[in-house]
């Protein structure tokens, strides 16, 4: 089986709890508007939209202990990757059905996205991640240098991350603002 450099591990495994947290945190803090944005999906039957809303922050919330703690690092890892694939799943189903101006839920009000294929490329790399965080840890001693990179390497995967989805809330806003200045002007 093949394995990864312990640093590396703890690295991504540090930035998907942060990541994950938060959107956890987020969705407990403005409870209705997660709900309103589960519902919109219309995958959920709508008497279990409220149980759904619960669960999901509640798995985030788990994951990203879990990825925390060595002893449950990598079902941590599993469960994530599961919760992205059913996310993903879930803005597939919609984006076939054409709905695309539906929020996809995941940092609340704060940063609304519509659907699109780079939300679907985005859960693509979370799960490629989570599976980085599956792989066993090769057996060596960590060092302060490596509790030092461990840090700053998640920290700047995480502002990567948030920099990605301010990109993906603003596209549509951006796409808009390119093509009133590419129309011609009134003589």
């Amino acid at each position: 089986m093949p394995t990864i450099d312990p640093a590396i591990s703890w690295t991504v495994s540090l930035a998907l709890a942060v990541v994950f947290g938060a959107s956890a945190m987020i969705k407990f803090v403005d409870f209705a508007e997660f709900r309103g944005a589960l519902e919109n999906y219309r995958i959920v039957p709508g008497g279990l939209s409220l149980p759904a809303a619960v669960i999901v922050p509640i798995g985030e919330s788990a994951c990203a202990i879990g990825l925390l703690v060595p002893r449950y690092h990598s079902v941590a890892a599993m469960l994530l990757i599961l919760l992205v694939a059913i996310f993903t799943a879930a803005i597939g189903i919609n984006m076939m059905r054409g709905r695309l101006y539906i929020d996809c839920g995941c940092f609340g009000p704060m940063l609304r996205q519509p659907l699109s294929k780079w939300s679907l490329v985005r859960n693509g790399v979370l799960m490629l991640l989570g599976a980085v965080v599956m792989l066993a840890d090769d057996a060596r001693a960590m060092t302060t240098l490596d509790v030092v990179t461990i840090t700053l390497g998640a920290s700047t995967l995480v502002l990567l991350y948030g920099a990605a989805n301010y990109l993906l809330a603003n596209a549509p806003a951006s796409n808009k603002m390119k093509r009133l200045a590419m129309e011609p002007a009134d003589a």
